[in-house]
């Protein structure tokens, strides 16, 4: 009697996910019902934009339908997001981006016109861990000798770059700074190379740099020095290297410049969950891993719409708790 009722409501309990699924299927039959336009934020060739070409390669597959790139530049990054935003809330259009147009542009520039706690998220891509490197001859080789020698240059404080003020390595760079107890000079240019190209002529000390693209490459040639990486296990290329988790007073210093896909809050759950199971295929595949991995990044491990839009609004959250730290105003 007890495991026929037991029986019986399980069966009950067990009808509404059915349905849910049921419906689905059923939307998934139908959608998407036509081309999916990814608006990348940045140019043509650039690492978002590679990114945003291998994963459509692989989507396209699973959603039966074309996806176009479209490149929109401007407002750091901005101006791409909110063509991404005002599109028919459908789920045909998705915004390929990462930290710094997303959630940086609205705080940092006036022209940003949204709010990043409502963007909605379908799926995270690829993350790199970002490292502290120094120019080569500065006479540092850990985290504390670093803080020591800014600490005692006081006449000429030690100074750091990054691509401009608001940025992402800007704000790393301040959180540092906060965590330490030193004031540096922050140096904003408009990207990094610039950047890099000043600390390797010992103009700049030291920068927040991604451990991807060309960067890796001017610690192997010597040009740079690794001091820590913002990791929470040791980096595949680097895993000699310190973690700052591991350093006292650090233990929360953890940093990483992801890229992500989204959507405007306005598109519906299901399409959402289409849209994630899709990239959620995609990441799986060895094409996918093998060419994130090959770009210095490390591909997400999957997640559902709620686990990724819970990772990226604890990103939001972060990252505006720093903003505000040092009292971060729009500009134009």
């Amino acid at each position: 009697m007890l495991t026929s009722k037991f029986l019986k409501v399980a069966a009950l309990s067990a009808i509404p996910v059915a349905m849910a699924m049921g419906s689905l299927s059923v939307f998934a039959q139908a959608f998407p019902s036509k081309a999916i336009n990814v608006v990348v934020p940045f140019p043509a060739g650039g690492a978002a934009d590679f990114s945003a070409r291998f994963m459509t390669k692989e989507m396209t597959i699973t959603l039966k339908q074309p996806m176009l790139v479209d490149n929109v530049t401007g407002v750091a990054g901005a101006l791409g997001v909110m063509k991404g935003l005002n599109a028919a809330p459908d789920g045909h259009t998705l915004i390929l981006s990462d930290i710094n147009s997303l959630i940086l542009a609205p705080i940092a520039n006036v022209n940003a016109k949204y709010k990043a706690e409502e963007v909605k998220t379908v799926a995270m891509i690829g993350a790199a861990d970002i490292m502290l490197a120094v120019r080569k001859d500065l006479p540092v080789s850990t985290i504390d000798e670093l803080i020591a020698l800014a600490k005692k240059s006081t006449d000429k404080p030690l100074s750091y770059c990054s691509s401009g003020i608001g940025s992402q390595f800007h704000l790393i760079g301040e959180k540092f700074n906060q965590t330490a107890g030193l004031k540096t000079m922050h140096v904003p240019y408009n990207a990094l190379p610039p950047c890099i190209q000043n600390m390797m002529g010992n103009i700049v000390d030291y920068a927040f740099l991604p451990i991807a693209g060309p960067f890796p490459g001017f610690v192997k040639a010597g040009n740079l020095k690794i001091i820590a990486i913002a990791g929470t296990k040791p980096h595949p290329i680097f895993s000699k290297e310190p973690l700052f988790k591991n350093a006292k007073g650090f233990e929360s210093f953890v940093f990483n410049a992801w890229s992500g896909l989204h959507v405007s809050p306005k598109v519906s759950d299901e399409a959402v969950a289409v849209l994630n199971k899709s990239a959620t295929d995609a990441l799986l595949t060895e094409y996918v891993k093998t060419t994130i991995a090959a770009s210095g990044s490390v591909p997400f491990e999957t997640m559902n719409p709620a686990e990724s839009q819970a990772f990226y609004l604890r990103e939001v959250a972060k990252y505006q708790a720093i903003a505000k730290s040092i009292d971060l105003k729009p500009q134009q």
